[in-house]
């Protein structure tokens, strides 16, 4: 007669947790230490903003109490030691913020050269690619995983020190750049756009060269490329506004236009350069009057271009950003790959 072994107890399913499955999880332990130190640098970096931000917001409500006018041409020596220090902080707070800006400018070339290196190049150099693939991961996801991961850290990276340096900038009283002075790669959505941007680009060059350094440099040149690119041809990625006036008056200073170009203006509506009659006032009428010249234009950028400008250069970025992931994908089709 045979015996029923009696039923072994039920035991409870494993908890899932919210963490990473699958190859974003092997992607970010492989990389652990390059995200951990991104964060890292974004707290300190955002730390050290809001820290000077306070103190310097501190100090400035101390000298408006202290009843010291900044534009006084005679000042008591009280008051003069008041105002030197108070612009001594309003011009720490304005270097802070250039701090975080050369920062938001130069961490994209940074993502780039890693995707283009050790997130894709060495791997694809060392031939370490084909155990994941071999191990239910296809190579379309192994990529997916690859940009995905690093997009995410980058992009809550860069919201949160391009937000903190915004705050910051509210702040300044004294010093402040113009709308569209200093690093404009720096300024607005045009962070997130190269970040983005240098992700992608990086990663195409490591699934074409295969070589860390190469992939490396190539990333970090076609960074470069982009930034001082923009730099030339930004003032023309919007229509300006052109303002003309008598040839003896400036027009107006403004100081929130952007100017792009001036000059003299012809009876024909010829326009000529603004240094066509340079000499003392007696030879610079004659030859404006033998020129026939009737008046001076200004082409400018209002501030309302702002937002045109940066979501212009952001749209050109992002589609060559998608271009460069789409390409990245055909090549994973590849026999060779």
């Amino acid at each position: 007669m045979s015996t029923l072994a009696p039923p072994r107890p039920a035991t409870a399913a494993p908890a899932t947790s919210p963490g990473l499955r699958g190859p974003a999880r092997a992607v970010f332990r492989q990389h652990r230490r390059p995200f951990h130190l991104l964060a890292l640098l974004t707290v300190l970096a955002v730390a050290g903003l809001v820290a000077v931000t306070l103190w310097v917001g501190h100090d400035a409500d101390v000298f408006s109490r202290a009843g010291c006018p900044t534009g006084d041409t005679t000042p008591t020596p009280t008051c003069a030691q008041t105002v030197r220090d108070h612009m001594d902080s309003q011009f720490l707070l304005y270097r802070a913020q250039r701090c975080a800006a050369l920062m938001l400018t130069l961490l994209p070339a940074v993502y780039g050269a890693f995707m283009a290196g050790p997130a894709i190049g060495r791997e694809l150099e060392s031939g370490t690619h084909r155990l994941a693939w071999t191990q239910s991961v296809s190579p379309a996801r192994w990529l997916t995983a690859k940009l995905a991961v690093p997009a995410t850290a980058v992009v809550a990276a860069t919201l949160v020190l391009g937000t903190a340096r915004a705050w910051a900038s509210g702040r300044a009283e004294e010093y402040s750049d113009s709308w569209y002075d200093g690093l404009r790669s720096a300024t607005g959505v045009l962070p997130l756009a190269y970040a983005l941007f240098a992700l992608a680009v990086g990663t195409l060059a490591g699934l074409l060269l295969r070589v860390t350094l190469r992939s490396m440099a190539a990333a970090l040149a076609a960074q470069g490329i982009a930034v001082y690119g923009f730099d030339a041809v930004r003032a023309h990625l919007w229509p300006v506004v052109t303002a003309t006036h008598p040839t003896a008056s400036t027009g107006g200073f403004q100081r929130d236009r952007w100017v792009v170009d001036t000059g003299y203006l012809t009876p024909t509506g010829e326009r000529l350069p603004a240094g066509t009659c340079v000499g003392d006032s007696g030879a610079g009428d004659a030859c404006r009057d033998a020129l026939g010249i009737t008046g001076r234009f200004v082409d400018y950028h209002p501030e309302s271009h702002r937002w045109p400008l940066q979501l212009v250069e952001s749209g050109v970025l992002l589609a060559v950003a998608a271009l460069a992931v789409y390409t990245a994908y055909r090549l994973l089709r590849r026999p060779n790959t």
